[in-house]
């Protein structure tokens, strides 16, 4: 198939979700054209081949995190863009902002195909924009997010989504549950592999008697106050300790740690390369992820589940949404109440029991190799993409008055 995938994400984001979904995809044979936003340019536009995938990197004048499809200069270049593009014989679109849902609408008068619109975090209504904006987007931005978000599902021909609960969201905004998939994000057990936490613990400095914690976060860090309170219980009574973490935010969370009395055994090892972030999670001893009982978790999968799981380590997490389910099920590691003191008996629980955590980290493997196999996932994305063009065949047909 020839697929066009429209996101509203920065470059650097976009191979989070659509990104793995177009390299996967294109390993299967498809052709796949991924639209997103350049992380940083406002005039010119990029493309080129990557990992078998076509990404056209379109320009924002926007900065920061309002690059994320708001941008009106954006809709008009990409409708100009889409326009040359040619024919396509599905289009998915991840998340419906003005700079994704606008120009293919426009698109798709022009050269009609299936449309599948993803859903991937819950935004209004209570959700990621009253923990992860400042006040002013949220009142600027606010009802924005929510009409955008919600308004135009029902012109899908099918839909996937990355937790239940948006799914159940979609059936309330009226989009027929037959034609809900869920996607997750799947977990890369050939990139990541399962090996001995001392294995490259030399590279960052790490001793082979560090009791390491790990709490990888990208871009959004969520929660965080809650790891750094327990990470000073733990080391309290376990001076070999280190809380280490990954991502954005270098600067800032290692100040909020020193703030907390973690400063000397807190370590922010930045935004990693793919090939040496991996090799930091294989350091860990355990993972963290903490999830606060909000709407805004309930409504969403963390993608970093899948890496934590790859690993083959325990985690150590909140009783919510798809985390609750996944790790009562499979016995991944430890569910907490979301207290600082409770979180912190959790993490020490798994220092120390060394027998019970291999079993979960065993379990956390087997986990990640078959149930979030991708090519499991890819499967039901295929599905998706069949039902899509049926359902597209017979409303096209219906319109044509046979």
């Amino acid at each position: 198939m020839n697929l066009l995938f429209v996101c509203h994400q920065r470059r650097f984001k976009a191979d989070l979700r659509p990104g793995r979904l177009a390299r996967f995809l294109a390993e299967r044979g498809h052709h796949v054209t991924l639209l997103c936003i350049a992380d940083h340019a406002k005039f010119r536009m990029k493309k080129y081949m990557q990992d078998g995938v076509c990404f056209i990197e379109t320009p924002d004048l926007l900065f920061g995190s309002l690059r994320s499809g708001w941008d009106p200069a954006s809709v008009l270049r990409r409708r100009t863009m889409l326009g040359k593009l040619g024919v396509f014989d599905l289009v998915h679109v991840f998340e419906t902002r003005p700079a994704t849902i606008y120009p293919v609408l426009r698109f798709l008068k022009k050269h009609p195909a299936p449309l599948v619109i993803d859903w991937i975090d819950w935004w209004g209504r209570g959700g990621i924009i009253t923990t992860n904006r400042p006040k002013w987007y949220q009142v600027l931005f606010g009802p924005f997010e929510t009409f955008y978000e919600e308004h135009y599902r029902t012109l899908a021909n099918a839909t996937t989504v990355i937790c239940t609960a948006l799914g159940h969201r979609a059936e309330g905004l009226g989009v027929h549950p037959d034609s809900i998939f869920k996607v997750p994000i799947g977990a890369d057990t050939e990139a990541i592999p399962f090996v001995d936490p001392a294995t490259h613990r030399s590279a960052f400095d790490f001793l082979e008697t560090d009791r390491i914690a790990l709490f990888s976060a990208m871009d959004a860090v969520m929660d965080v106050e809650l790891v750094f309170s327990a990470a000073k219980r733990v080391h309290a009574v376990c001076p070999e300790f280190k809380l280490v973490m990954t991502g954005n935010g270098a600067e800032r969370l290692t100040q909020q740690a020193k703030a907390f009395g973690i400063g000397d055994f807190f370590v922010h090892l930045g935004r990693l390369p793919q090939e040496q972030f991996v090799e930091a999670l294989t350091c860990a001893d355990v993972f963290l992820l903490p999830f606060a009982d909000e709407i805004y978790n309930r409504g969403r999968w963390p993608c970093k589940i899948g890496d934590y799981l790859a690993a083959g380590r325990p985690i150590v997490s909140n009783p919510v949404g798809e985390v609750r389910e996944l790790m009562q099920k499979h016995q991944v590691g430890i569910l907490t109440d979301f207290d600082s003191d409770k979180f912190a008996e959790g993490i020490k629980n798994v220092l120390e029991d060394l027998d019970q955590s291999r079993s979960m980290g065993q379990n956390a493997r087997h986990v990640a190799e078959n149930e979030l196999a991708w090519d499991g996932i890819l499967d039901e994305l295929e599905h998706a993409y069949g039902y899509a063009m049926k359902k597209h065949q017979k409303v096209v047909g219906l319109g044509s008055g046979h």
